[in-house]
């Protein structure tokens, strides 16, 4: 049976209007999940487990919230009570279809936790 993997490696961000396209639910293959909300606040479950958002962020409890905020290719976002500066959400793929990643370098063009929306 075939499938389709989808992978942001070796791709440069895209620009996507994110105020009315990121709200919603997102998860990753690990079953972290995102939920950005259109006041510009997000919740989070899982981002702790399995090294969702990388290297120097510390003090993560079992559930995330924060604050974030649209410029363009990528997104600023804040985690509320967590030790994790310069944290970004990069989008790749296309306007229509993307998806995104936590990164400090939105240029990278790579990440290893890919959030997709959640359909149904």
């Amino acid at each position: 049976m075939p499938f389709l993997l989808a992978s942001c490696s070796g791709y440069y961000p895209v620009e996507v209007d994110t105020v009315d396209r990121l709200t919603g639910v997102w998860s990753d293959w690990t079953g972290a999940t995102v939920e950005f909300k259109d006041d510009g606040t997000f919740t989070a479950a899982g981002l702790d487990k399995a090294d969702v958002i990388g290297w120097g962020c510390t003090g993560f409890a079992e559930r995330q919230h924060g604050t974030w905020s649209p410029s363009g290719t990528h997104d600023t976002v804040t985690f509320d009570g967590v030790d994790c500066e310069d944290m970004s959400l990069a989008f790749y793929g296309s306007p229509e279809s993307f998806i995104f990643c936590f990164t400090r370098d939105v240029t990278a063009g790579g990440c290893s936790h890919e959030f997709s929306r959640d359909t149904g």
